[in-house]
């Protein structure tokens, strides 16, 4: 059966914690598949890791600006963030997912996006603006 271009991928971060009380994270699926022909995607993200929320500001940031990906993520409360693709190439693509833990300290994992390509779309949204509440990530986005 071939697949079904989506518009809506769905991505869940979860959290384990280890016997020495470290915690490591997980996204599933991971990479995140974008299918060929798929086009104005939104990848939308969970966190499902008691103690740590999402930034509020670029909680899913490009390890290097893709055209693919003309927006920033935007938090939609603590546990959901999405971030637009076109997918109009074929790439994986490095990013990071930009967490506080329950002290505000700020937490990275790094996982990858697999475009397939072969996407259109003009991609006519906007991601959300930079704040001024100290919530910033480690590493910078080019939008």
């Amino acid at each position: 059966m071939p697949d079904t271009p989506k518009r809506v991928v769905p991505v869940t971060i979860s959290s384990t914690t280890q016997d020495d009380g470290s915690v490591t994270f997980s996204a599933n699926p991971e990479p995140v598949p974008i299918i060929k022909g798929s086009s104005n995607v939104l990848i939308v993200f969970t966190l499902v890791a008691d103690g740590y929320r999402f930034a509020k500001s670029k909680a899913i940031e490009l390890k290097t600006a893709q055209a693919d990906f003309p927006y920033k993520s935007w938090t939609i409360n603590d546990t959901m963030a999405a971030l637009y693709d076109s997918n109009k190439n074929v790439d994986e693509v490095a990013y990071t997912v930009n967490m506080r833990d329950s002290d505000g300290n700020p937490v990275v994992y790094d996982p990858e996006i697999k475009n397939g390509g072969g996407g259109g779309g003009d991609g006519a949204c906007d991601g959300d603006e930079d704040d001024d509440d100290g919530d910033e990530p480690s590493t910078p986005q080019s939008a």
